[in-house]
C-alpha cells in the first residue's frame, strides 16, 4: 500500500474517531471500510445496556450495506491503543460475511500511525460462512 494513501487514511481515522461515543469504557474506536474507491465510517457507540452498543468495525460495514454493498475490499482500524488493536471475535466474523475474498486486508493503526495488516482468512481461522450454510446432510 502506497504511504500517502495510508496516511490519509490514519488522519480520517483520527478525525472521525472523536465521533465515538464511548463514555463507559472511554475507548475511542474508528474504522473506514473501503468499496471500490467509496469509503464508509463508523464509531464505536456503546450504551448503558451493554450488549446493545456496536463496534466501528461493525458500524461501517452497516454504513456500507446500507448504501448497497455486500462486498467490501478493506477495512482499517484505529482503536485508543498504544499497540495496535485487531477486531474483537464478534467483528471478525461479521467481517467474514461481506470480505469474501480470503485475503481482504484489515489494516489496524496504532496512535503513532504505525499498522499492521491482517488477513481475514488469518483473523478467523476456519471461519463460518455461507457454504457451511449450503453444505448440510
Amino acid at each position: 500500500m502506497e504511504n500517502n494513501f495510508l496516511a490519509s487514511i490514519f488522519t480520517k481515522l483520527q478525525e472521525i474517531k472523536k465521533n465515538a461515543y464511548a463514555p463507559y469504557s472511554n475507548f475511542h474506536v474508528a474504522s473506514i471500510c473501503k468499496v471500490g474507491d467509496e469509503f464508509f465510517y463508523g464509531v464505536n457507540i456503546e450504551n448503558s445496556a451493554y450488549p446493545a452498543g456496536i463496534c466501528a468495525e461493525r458500524s461501517a460495514i452497516c454504513s456500507a450495506i446500507s448504501k448497497g454493498h455486500k462486498k467490501i475490499d478493506e477495512i482499517y482500524l484505529l482503536t485508543d491503543s498504544i499497540d495496535t488493536a485487531t477486531p474483537c471475535g464478534i467483528c471478525r466474523q461479521f467481517m467474514s460475511e461481506f470480505m469474501h475474498n480470503d485475503d481482504a486486508k484489515i489494516v489496524a493503526f496504532n496512535n503513532e500511525g504505525t499498522c499492521k495488516i491482517y488477513l481475514i482468512k488469518d483473523l478467523l481461522l476456519d471461519r463460518f460462512t455461507t457454504k457451511d450454510l449450503n453444505n448440510r446432510g
